[in-house]
């Protein structure tokens, strides 16, 4: 509900996972939070806009819980 993947669920891709937040006003704050946290490389194509996260190859899986974690703190305190 709150993040928002707008590309259609038979195109989507494995490997990066595009999403939106529900303000663009928002995406400093979320870029500067998940920096502070280790988690880089989120700010989506520029001619796109949104977040992207990218997990090719041996993208560890405590990356993806870290991610997780993350998104879930942000919507609890801007949700």
């Amino acid at each position: 509900g709150y993040y928002v993947n707008k590309v259609a669920a038979n195109c989507r891709s494995r490997m990066n996972i595009p999403f939106f937040l529900p303000d663009d006003k928002l995406n400093d704050a979320f870029l500067a939070g998940a920096k502070a946290q280790g988690l880089l490389q989120l700010k989506g194509h520029k001619s796109v806009g949104g977040m992207r996260a990218s997990i090719y190859n041996a993208f560890p899986e405590a990356g993806i819980d870290a991610l997780v974690s993350f998104m879930q703190q942000f919507e609890k305190k801007h949700g």
